[in-house]
């Protein structure tokens, strides 16, 4: 891997130990907001990535940030998506609801987008000092006091009862909904983190089996979807078997460690999902 992945690995712990870390259970309540219902962002969530934004562009020159609170305040910023300049996403808190709740399961992730696909990708948890780092067709490292090893998903047992997963439904259309709660109660193990950064490296560490997504945000899948697939998972639309990418923004995805098991998984949903349409 390059330079500029230990470059912007340096910039994601330097930005959380001057806005992030301090203020992790040390909020005042008017460091909160709501974007919408249910939907908070914090003044950790905005210093971030205010900072962020100018050093990712002066890294990669002619390249534009796409940052979670930016898009926020102003939607067309979605357009950078459209053409082929490199583009930024960012992601500051991951997880900001967690990160309110006083509850470590929140995490910083970035990636760059060139001409449509994810070229690179890294995921930081704070809390832990962890990274999940990716480059296409480079493979996928975790990065911990241990030192760097490479990131494998590994495969998922098939049996149902021996898996675990996490069944986001929030924003599917309710025929999508009730096929994966019906498949849910199958499962052997089911939990939910609310945090795209630790669910995606649970499963490219092996140590989560599915996810599933309808809203498909970039700076929530982009950094993600490419550490898994370095790391042989899938992340793949289950309606039009289409491999997600960061011009894809809504439709049932499944996240899973591999093939295989993303395929019989997309079978059993798919076969609920008619089923709760009759």
């Amino acid at each position: 891997m390059d330079q500029l992945f230990d470059e912007v690995a340096a910039l994601m712990r330097e930005v959380a130990a001057r806005e992030i870390m301090p203020r992790f259970r040390a909020l005042a309540k008017h460091d909160i907001e709501e974007k919408s219902k249910g939907d908070l962002v914090t003044i950790a969530d905005r210093a971030s990535e205010l900072w962020l934004a100018p050093r990712l562009e002066a890294l990669v020159p002619g390249s534009l940030a796409l940052g979670e609170e930016a898009a926020s305040a102003d939607a067309s910023l979605m357009n950078r998506l459209d053409d082929d300049t490199p583009v930024w996403t960012i992601d500051p808190v991951d997880g900001t609801a967690n990160f309110v709740g006083g509850r470590e399961t929140f995490g910083v992730m970035l990636s760059l987008i060139e001409k449509g696909e994810v070229t690179k990708a890294w995921i930081y948890l704070p809390v832990t000092d962890e990274f999940a780092i990716a480059g296409r067709g480079a493979g996928a490292v975790w990065r911990d006091a241990s030192g760097e090893r490479k990131l494998d998903a590994g495969t998922a047992p098939l049996d149902a009862a021996e898996q675990g997963a996490s069944f986001y439904v929030r924003f599917m259309p309710d025929e999508w909904k009730g096929g994966i709660e019906t498949h849910a109660t199958s499962i052997g193990r089911t939990s939910s983190t609310l945090c795209s950064a630790w669910d995606y490296t649970s499963v490219a560490r092996g140590a989560h089996d599915f996810v599933t997504y309808y809203r498909m945000l970039p700076w929530d899948h982009a950094p993600g979807s490419l550490i898994l697939r370095e790391a042989g998972g899938v992340v793949r639309d289950i309606e039009t078997g289409i491999d997600y990418a960061p011009r894809t923004l809504k439709g049932p995805h499944l996240v899973a460690r591999d093939e295989e098991s993303w395929q019989q998984t997309a079978k059993k949903i798919r076969s609920l999902t008619n089923k709760s349409k009759k």
